[in-house]
């Protein structure tokens, strides 16, 4: 089995071992997000604690069971050739080196400009779909300058969520998912990249059909990664909206949707998840700063 490429790395078929703990991940985040909203709190705090760890804990728990399972790859786990070496290459540069947690100075421009369109056209949808602006927005009830607030107005959603769900949709997600396509079409094509000019492993399978089997399935799995990394962002985010909703379900379903898709191409355009963090911070705190510098 040959190796693909991905946000500037190389990816061995391996990525599989990525691929389970953010299905299972993504799944008990949002199962948790149904109990947790139809349950009834007697402490306005601890329900918005709880809202934001029952995301955050299977987030990060998927993000550490895929570091520690490529940590123990294969024998050849060290960074040489065979089943998981590469990934397990990534490994020894931690999670950090493995979900392509890297930023430069260009990445801010890029966050700034994506989180900035992407509000705008939020804003666009909620005119559509409401109305008016802002009816999606943050509302707070009686002020209370506390911890609490600082946490549940500030900290929590403009700076710790955008963090944890880059990390798990931007990083763990697309680059499972790229992993898992790319090498299951090269697997298909009967590919062997380990090298230029390496016999194909299916005879008969040109060398010509060879590179552009390369390049067919390095688009493909860019535009599936893409399109399932952005889909189940969107649909975390509407596990909570009231079935009964239909407005509500149609503006916050496109407005996650469209910034996952474009959060997800900076990434893969990049081969940093930086550019996406800035921009999903920017996008966030667009509705939050106003809201709280109002109060």
């Amino acid at each position: 089995m040959g190796r693909v490429h991905f946000m500037g790395a190389i990816v061995h078929p391996e990525a599989r071992r990525l691929l389970v703990p953010a299905g299972i991940g993504v799944v008990v985040a949002m199962v948790l997000l149904v109990f947790v909203g139809a349950t009834t709190f007697s402490d306005p705090h601890l329900a918005t604690l709880l809202g934001y760890l029952c995301v955050w804990v299977p987030l990060l728990a998927a993000i550490g069971v895929a570091g520690a399972s490529i940590g123990r790859a294969g024998p050849a786990g060290a960074g040489g050739p065979g089943p998981g070496g590469r990934l397990a290459a990534d490994s020894r540069g931690g999670i950090r080196s493995i979900l392509r947690l890297f930023f430069r100075p260009i990445d801010l421009i890029w966050g700034l400009a994506i989180g900035l369109l992407a509000r705008t056209l939020a804003s666009l949808i909620e005119i559509w779909g409401y109305g008016s602006i802002g009816t999606a927005g943050a509302t707070f009830g009686e002020t209370v300058y506390d911890l609490w607030w600082l946490f549940g107005a500030l900290l929590a959603p403009v700076l710790l969520a955008p963090l944890v769900e880059e990390l798990f949709f931007r990083g763990l997600v697309l680059r499972a998912v790229y992993g898992q396509v790319a090498a299951s079409r090269v697997r298909n094509a009967g590919e062997n990249h380990d090298t230029p000019d390496s016999a194909p492993v299916v005879p008969g399978v040109s060398q010509i059909y060879r590179h552009n089997a390369l390049a067919s399935s390095g688009g493909w799995a860019a535009s599936i990664a893409i399109g399932v990394s952005g889909l189940t962002f969107a649909l975390m985010h509407l596990v909570t909206i009231d079935p009964a909703s239909t407005d509500a379900i149609v503006v916050v379903g496109v407005s996650t949707l469209l910034f996952g898709l474009a959060a997800a191409s900076v990434s893969l355009a990049t081969g940093r998840i930086g550019g996406a963090v800035i921009a999903h911070i920017t996008f966030n705190g667009l509705v939050i700063v106003p809201a709280v510098l109002s109060l």
